[in-house]
């Protein structure tokens, strides 16, 4: 179990590292370029994700394809959203507001699902947004389109987590983890036609890097599975905070306010508790490998794809 936490926190390291090439990239690409060129090499490489008896033919053969076609909806959606809120948001108050993803998540659950939710969780989901309102601070401070996209890609990924409890186990996960780069790759490069612009050489470079690191990143987020409980891993997500205080601080010259910090604590802190509540109620148990013994890393032991830069795997998906 040891090395499954492991790589789950190296996956959602990558993960925030990938999200600080994206800001490093700024506003000179239209995002739907940059998020375009940064799942064509995933998109590429997606069959190292097969496992016996996969066809590359399941990236379009769905079982439940009214249920899949939302859920890609929402997974094309959330990348872009989340690179607009990178690049026009402090890196730590972006991931903040984007960690409201497991109390939308709740929400949906109780109209959606019609799952019954206890007062404990209805105040953690409470406590999460008065911790976004205590970052984003409106009448105090200016609303940016960047605050925006950040809550529309918190949804975006809370539907996708939904849309999978109700897929289940019909799709091969292959199928689930190749659609994630096939749908992104397809409407990101529809949409950036308007505004497309060359990429210089430096755009390229940060670029290549951000498909780099959403690769790997998926594929230790496989391994972590493969080796520890979903719990566990999923858990590694909010690890993502740590590093976007650090990278925000060192390579950006971004050092949240006292206020700001209240509200990241109350946020994670919030998204931590549901999370933990959400797992209780729909555990995933992956049994640990037995030493010597390869891991498990059949289609039904992986997870599900990231979804979204901020809330990656569902515990970027």
């Amino acid at each position: 179990m040891t090395k499954g936490i492991l790589f789950a926190f190296l996956a959602f390291a990558f993960f925030a590292w990938g999200d600080a090439l994206v800001k490093a990239i700024g506003h000179g690409l239209d995002p739907f370029e940059v998020t375009f060129f940064a799942y064509i090499l995933p998109l590429l490489l997606s069959p190292v994700f097969m496992t016996k008896g996969d066809r590359v033919g399941d990236l379009l053969r769905w079982n439940r394809p009214w249920l899949m076609t939302v859920r890609l909806v929402f997974v094309a959606a959330s990348t872009p959203l989340s690179v607009m809120s990178f690049r026009s948001l402090p890196f730590a108050e972006a991931f903040a507001m984007i960690f409201l993803m497991p109390s939308l998540v709740t929400l949906l659950s109780i109209v959606v699902l019609k799952e019954p939710v206890r007062w404990r969780r209805r105040l953690a989901i409470g406590a999460a947004f008065i911790g976004v309102l205590i970052v984003a601070r409106p009448g105090f401070r200016e609303l940016l389109p960047g605050h925006f996209a950040a809550l529309g890609c918190a949804f975006s990924s809370a539907v996708v987590v939904i849309t999978g409890r109700m897929i289940g186990h019909t799709e091969k996960r292959f199928t689930l983890i190749g659609t994630v780069f096939l749908s992104t790759a397809v409407a990101s490069g529809l949409l950036m036609i308007p505004g497309f612009e060359w990429p210089t050489r430096e755009q390229w470079i940060l670029t290549v890097g951000f498909a780099t690191t959403t690769f790997a990143a998926q594929a230790l987020f496989t391994l972590a599975a493969a080796f520890a409980p979903a719990d566990r891993v999923g858990a590694a997500q909010y690890s993502q905070i740590l590093w976007a205080l650090a990278i925000g601080a060192i390579f950006f010259d971004e050092w949240p306010d006292l206020l700001s910090l209240v509200g990241i604590v109350i946020v994670v802190g919030s998204g931590l508790f549901i999370f933990a509540r959400e797992h209780a109620r729909h555990p995933d148990p992956i049994p640990e490998p037995i030493p010597g013994e390869e891991p498990d890393v059949s289609s039904e032991s992986l997870p599900e794809p990231r979804p979204e830069p901020g809330f990656r795997p569902p515990a970027r998906p």
